[in-house]
Formats: structure tokens, C-alpha cells, sequence
């Protein structure tokens, strides 16, 4: 069974090409708490995929849901096993055509759920600065922790996600555990899937500091708070389903963070 490329690069838009996708899978699994708290076998995975997709209230990713699960089943007939035994068989091109061809799956299926990976299950490495939206305190604290070896929101959880972790980082940056345990919540949020550095923000804001706090919240409640704190800082946020989103990916995300 021959790929045919061009078909590839269409079931991975807006990612441009096949080497750049897995290296962003590759670069998050090096991290040792992803692969500990994402590597699923495949069948969790597709029943992950089911609640993290089909819970939509508006029933957005059904089909998407049930093409992705068949997808996995099909790959799991063909000797995968985990998440981690994916990423790691069919990193290069090669690699992808052999194994099409031996499956029978096709390629632009496989690098499909490739994407679906990248985009909604495995956190992708981003700045830390780059979470935090008009902060000078926290700004300065990501300024401070770039000494130390952080700078992104993978770096600051690999680090910090426990306690005698943020210990270490106190000492390293000068600054006091206060300053760096919110930093750790922050890259914590930056899981949720399409999380940007906006909603993060609000969900802070609206008094949920943390993916604990968010996750074991009255939805009723945290609904009323999300949309009071819109309307303080003059934004009507009644217009997404961001927090009803955030609040059923907190319940399904893997814990990571360490109090």
C-alpha cells in the first residue's frame, strides 16, 4: 500500500509536514511525567477519547469521536499497544508507509489520530510567559525561573509538580514557594485542551486557581462565578462553553500536580 502524501499533510493541517507533528509528540514524551500520566494502552484511549469527546453538550465530535475509536481498535489489531508504542513505531515517514502497508491501515487515517494526539490528549510544550496575560508579578517570576532552567509550562511541571520539586526551584530562582506554586498551576491548566493563555486567565480569575479546585467545583457555582468575573473585567465570556469544557476535561485529565 503506497501513502500518498499529499493526502497525509491534508489529515494534519494546519501542522505543515508528518516530521514536524511526531517531533512535537516525541518532544513532549521525553518529559517524564507525561509519559507516566499519558501513556495509555489504546483501548483506555479510546475510551478517554470517548469522554473527552463525546461529553460535547452540542454533540460537536460524535462522528469524529467514533471515527477516532476505530481507528484505535484498528491499530490495536495490528500489535499497538500504547500511546507511547505509536509515537515511538511510527515517528518517521518510513516507519508510517512500512507499517501502512504491513496493516492494511491507511496512512492518512493513522497520522489523523497522530493529530487528534497533539491537539487534544498529550500536553505540547509553550512558554511559560506565555500563559500569563498582563501580570507583571508573574512575569517577573517567569523572568526569575528562566535562571533556573524553566521556561516552559512542561519544564515548570517536570520540576515543580511536587513539593520537594518547588523546594528545589525556591532555591534555585531566590524566589519562595508562594511565587512558584501558582506558576505550577498555570502550566498545569495549559493541558486542557485549547486552553489559551485567555481562558487560563478567567478561570484564575473567577477564584479556581487551581485544576484540583476547578475539577471539584459546583458546576452551577462555577458557571455563576466564571460569567460575574466576564462581566467585572467588562467581557461577556456566556458567549463560549469554555468553562463547562474546562470543568469536564478537569475531571478527565490524568493528575499531575503534587500538593
Amino acid at each position: 500500500m503506497s501513502v500518498d502524501w499529499d493526502e497525509v499533510t491534508k489529515a494534519i493541517f494546519p501542522t505543515r509536514t508528518y516530521e514536524e507533528l511526531t517531533q512535537r509528540l516525541v518532544k513532549s514524551l521525553s518529559f517524564g511525567f507525561v509519559r507516566e500520566a499519558y501513556n495509555f494502552s489504546l483501548p483506555v484511549l479510546a475510551t478517554y477519547t470517548r469522554q473527552m469527546l463525546g461529553s460535547d453538550p452540542k454533540g460537536r465530535y460524535e462522528k469524529y469521536a467514533d471515527w477516532l475509536v476505530h481507528t484505535l481498535e484498528r491499530l490495536a489489531q495490528a500489535g499497538m499497544v500504547d500511546l507511547l508504542d505509536l509515537v515511538t513505531k511510527l515517528e518517521k515517514r518510513e516507519q508510517l508507509e512500512w507499517f501502512s502497508s504491513q496493516s492494511g491501515v491507511e496512512a492518512p487515517d493513522i497520522a489523523g489520530l497522530l493529530k487528534y494526539l497533539v491537539y487534544w490528549v498529550i500536553p505540547m510544550e509553550k512558554y511559560l510567559s506565555g500563559l500569563v496575560k498582563d501580570d507583571p508579578v508573574i512575569l517577573e517570576a517567569c523572568q526569575a525561573l528562566r535562571t533556573a532552567g524553566v521556561r516552559t509550562n512542561l519544564e515548570m511541571l517536570e520540576k515543580g509538580r511536587s513539593p520537594a520539586g518547588r523546594k528545589a526551584l525556591a532555591e534555585a530562582s531566590g524566589l519562595p514557594e508562594d511565587r512558584i506554586l501558582p506558576l505550577v498551576y498555570r502550566a498545569d491548566f495549559s493541558r486542557l485542551p485549547w486552553a489559551s493563555k485567555a481562558t487560563i486567565s478567567n478561570i484564575i480569575g473567577a477564584g479556581y486557581g487551581s485544576m484540583a479546585k476547578l475539577a471539584n467545583a459546583d458546576l452551577q457555582q462555577l458557571t455563576a462565578d466564571f460569567y460575574r468575573y466576564g462581566e467585572s473585567i467588562g467581557k461577556n465570556l456566556k458567549i463560549a462553553n469554555e468553562i463547562e469544557s474546562s470543568f469536564r476535561n478537569a475531571n478527565l485529565l490524568p493528575v499531575v500536580v503534587q500538593v
